[in-house]
């Protein structure tokens, strides 16, 4: 071959990989586009009180007051402050420029939205420094804008999206000072915004043990000065630790418990619904949640289940109520479902085929993500065996990370449902702070089987069907709240 078509050769093969960056990056802004109308439409939507807790509450001492409640001042007081106290802020300075309260009630409620948002850009940008194919990363992306859960949980006035993204903050922060050596800026924002994240909800707490892990490999790696590693990993935690460590101790002396947890107030185990007095948690059964995915009498032991059908339907529901005009069906049902009535309703006779057909075809193909999801970690795996210790690198520690956010998330919901073994605790939300873990292993599934074109189309396939009966779905759901609420 002469030089002068090795020259060709090698201008067309740049000209097709800018075409493909280029297409890449237009389906990753399609993406998110979407994600953001489809969130914005809900919350916009969704009335400020439709929301599994009146988060409301202590915004409002706080927003009255200027100072923290006591934990006990309220059902919702008990957790962390950063949520409330930073919502009652901006509640405060809508009213100082003349918002009224309706208005305000919007504004806090569209915060959740905002950091729904703000963690899928995130989410972006931890995918963008880890070791995955353009093509894996884009359809973990793709899935994550989509999932209904995060979609849900935007909508709603909680502190459950203000940790998930404080959580793959600290992840990200956490990645980029390894790259850049451990910078004392970098270290230093990463202890602001683990503060932050203590802060924010007690299942946060999550990335603690991230913390731990990480600076013990580099500092076994020596990839970074020991003395730099151990410098640093105690500037991280300073500031976390010191007023975390405070605010146990004020617990406590005051509380009497390091963590509170207002149960004696209102203890749902008392009065909530169950099928057995503890969870099952060796049991998966999908298959219960086809014919009717929200919970009911027989349907409510097998833990993995809930978790699984809360990720890709509304089981417990706050939002496909507006898609059926049988309303006093539902208040019935909600009775039960919340202690107020020992009856349960039956069957809703007024659910229409579409809802039925929407939320089946969700939880069946919610199986693919998490098959290769479950492929993804099991090849991990199999490279940590194969690499072992001695022989990791910077991106097998990052990659590390996302491990142990899933397991250390895992365990924590388990000790919370063994504590309270009722639907209130099993709520797929509190597995929303591993979407990063689940974007990371969805992608290294893909990426063991990528090579094969028909693996490939079929798997193109079924993200773009999630995404589109998803859009349906929320689109749905945010007209029937328009129709109802606009009566």
């Amino acid at each position: 071959m002469t030089h002068k078509k090795k020259t060709a050769r090698r201008e067309e093969v740049e000209k097709k990989n800018n075409t493909l960056r280029l297409n890449y990056k237009a389906l990753y802004s399609i993406l998110f586009i979407c994600a953001i109308i489809l969130r914005v439409t809900l919350s916009f939507l969704n009335p400020p009180f439709n929301a599994f807790d009146n988060h409301f509450e202590p915004i409002v001492m706080i927003a009255e007051s200027g100072v923290i409640p006591a934990k006990d001042a309220c059902f919702q007081c008990y957790h962390p402050p950063a949520f409330y106290w930073s919502s009652a802020m901006v509640g405060n300075f809508a009213h100082a420029i003349g918002f009224k309260t309706n208005k305000i009630l919007k504004i806090i409620q569209f915060l959740s939205c905002f950091y729904g948002i703000l963690t899928l850009a995130v989410l972006f940008l931890i995918l963008r420094k880890l070791p995955l194919s353009e093509f894996s990363r884009l359809l973990a992306f793709g899935i994550a804008c989509f999932l209904p859960r995060h979609i849900f949980m935007s909508a709603m006035n909680s502190n459950d999206s203000m940790s998930y993204l404080f959580v793959a903050l600290s992840i990200y922060f956490l990645i980029l000072a390894l790259e850049k050596k451990l910078p004392e800026w970098l270290v230093l924002g990463l202890s602001v915004v683990l503060t932050i994240t203590f802060f924010t909800k007690y299942t946060a707490f999550v990335v603690l043990p991230i913390i731990f892990v990480v600076f013990a490999l580099m500092y076994y790696k020596q990839m970074i000065p020991r003395k730099k590693v151990v410098l640093s990993f105690c500037l991280v935690l300073f500031l976390p630790m010191s007023l975390l460590s405070y605010s146990v101790y004020f617990n406590i002396k005051t509380y009497g418990s390091p963590l509170p947890w207002n149960v004696k107030m209102v203890d749902p185990s008392l009065i909530q619904p169950r099928d057995q007095t503890t969870f099952d948690f060796f049991t998966f059964k999908p298959w219960d949640s086809l014919s009717t995915p929200s919970l009911v009498p027989g349907k409510m032991h097998s833990y993995w289940t809930i978790i699984y059908s809360g990720m890709w339907v509304d089981n417990d529901p706050k939002f496909i109520f507006y898609l059926d005009s049988n309303h006093s069906w539902w208040e019935q049902y909600y009775a039960w479902l919340y202690g107020k009535s020992k009856s349960f309703p039956g069957e809703n006779p007024s659910t229409t085929m579409l809802t039925k057909l929407t939320n089946a075809s969700l939880v069946t193909l919610g199986l693919i993500p998490m098959a290769l999801m479950f492929i993804g970690l099991y090849t991990w795996l199999i490279g940590i065996r194969q690499t072992r210790l001695e022989n990791m690198n910077l991106d097998s520690i990052k990659i590390s990370i996302f491990p142990i956010l899933l397991l250390f998330n895992a365990v924590g919901m388990i000790l919370i449902a063994i504590r309270l073994p009722v639907h209130s605790a099993a709520k797929a939300s509190y597995f929303l702070n591993s979407l990063s873990a689940f974007a990371v292993f969805f992608s290294l599934g893909i990426m063991r089987y990528e090579k094969n074109e028909k693996f490939k189309q079929a798997i193109v396939t079924v993200t773009c069907l999630i995404c589109f009966i998803v859009s349906v779905h929320v689109l749905l759901i945010s007209h029937g709240i328009y129709s109802i609420t606009k009566m």
